[in-house]
């Protein structure tokens, strides 16, 4: 007989009704029973409220922090009024899936795992730069990932962030693992509550179920967080970016300057789960020559003076020479054509052959303009091939 898990969809939002709506549309358009949404609304001045209450559904649980929290205290007041099962967090531009908690739950019951990660799928909203467009990967299934091995990979820092671990964020996880990273009623001790969960989570189960059929549209609008932010030029951020770093309740790690790279920002949240929770890090270390080389990678036209210079703070930190960096980011020829690069070279290029994603450039063409829609086109595409 199928057990029926308990699970809880939150979505941490605030003043993003319109894009709310559409998630929330998403949340709803499941078979499955057992289940809730939280809705916590991080003191919003729009119609949010409004917006919720329009659905009138026993399922969706409507709350209010009474003031503005930081990002990552409205996770953590969201979290404290899940009580069982399995819990999932989504941005409020995101979507799941039709009918994909009766695919979660298949999982679990086969796998026994108390975390379920998912390929990342991404729609662009139409108000981004790079408008409408979807992608997704092209494998289906679900595996069974050792934690212990890919937590080795994020420490290669060839894995940009941190999605192919087992994070809250846009993967499931039962609450009894939280509760056992849980000090002073704080799971989220990093301001980047998604790379910190994933960390936690990989570090404090032995396996978790990776699902390559994407069950999760992360949704990218002109107020996400990220986009808002990573990216951009200095003095160039969007709001949403400014008010992150003025409400920010959590100072950065020391070790770090944060600067516009996804691998720093994993690498922060590593620090701040290491000092938290020691016990579960012994023996792990940042190898800082490798990171931050990794880290000039992540440079583009609008964020290369400002990343070269955290890096350069950071060399200094970490007392090495920002020089020996750039030299190494050099290709020495007689150096790259050894065994053990070329064998790196070839697992890369069948990694992404592997993994290739599939993409529709204009989702205009099927009548798609918000996240909800993207959904349920994405569900067409994944019964069709």
């Amino acid at each position: 007989m199928t057990y029926k898990n308990k699970f809880t969809i939150i979505i941490p939002t605030r003043e993003r009704a319109n894009t709310l709506y559409h998630t929330i549309r998403s949340c709803l358009n499941q078979t499955y029973k057992n289940y809730e949404i939280i809705v916590s609304d991080n003191y919003s001045q729009d119609n949010t409220k409004e917006v919720v209450g329009f659905f009138n559904d026993s399922r969706i649980k409507y709350i209010n922090t009474g003031i503005r929290l930081s990002m990552s205290q409205n996770f953590d007041f969201a979290l404290s009024h899940v009580i069982e099962g399995y819990l999932m967090f989504i941005g409020d531009d995101d979507a799941i899936l039709p009918n994909s908690l009766e695919y979660v739950n298949d999982i679990i019951n086969i796998t026994k795992c108390e975390a379920v990660a998912s390929y990342n799928s991404f729609y662009t909203w139409p108000d981004t730069q790079n408008s409408n467009k979807l992608f997704w990967g092209h494998k289906k299934g679900f595996e069974i990932r050792n934690s212990k091995s890919w937590i080795d990979k994020f420490f290669e820092f060839e894995m940009i962030y941190t999605f192919d671990l087992p994070s809250v964020y846009c993967g499931f996880v039962k609450k009894s693992i939280l509760e056992n990273l849980t000090k002073e009623n704080i799971f989220f001790k990093s301001s980047t509550p998604d790379a910190y969960s994933a960390i936690a989570v990989a570090f404090a189960t032995e396996s978790y179920a990776y699902s390559h059929t994407p069950f999760v549209i992360h949704g990218a609008s002109s107020r996400s967080n990220g986009g808002s932010y990573l990216g951009k030029g200095k003095n160039q951020e969007g709001i949403e970016a400014k008010l992150f770093f003025k409400e920010n309740s959590i100072p950065f790690h020391r070790k770090v300057i944060m600067t516009k790279s996804f691998r720093i920002c994993a690498a922060e949240a590593y620090l701040q789960f290491s000092d938290n929770f020691p016990e579960y890090t012994n023996g792990y270390s940042i190898d800082w020559r490798i990171l931050l080389k990794s880290v000039l990678d992540e440079r583009n036209n609008f964020t290369k003076v400002e990343i070269e210079e955290a890096v350069k703070n950071m060399c200094f930190i970490h007392k090495l020479k920002y020089e020996d960096l750039i030299f190494q980011n050099t290709i020495n020829i007689k150096h790259f054509f050894t065994n053990k690069n070329i064998m790196r070279l070839v697992y890369k290029v069948l990694y992404r052959i592997k993994n290739k994603q599939v993409s529709v450039n204009n989702t205009l063409k099927y009548g798609v303009n918000n996240v909800y829609d993207a959904s349920l086109l994405l569900n067409f595409f994944l019964k069709e091939k």
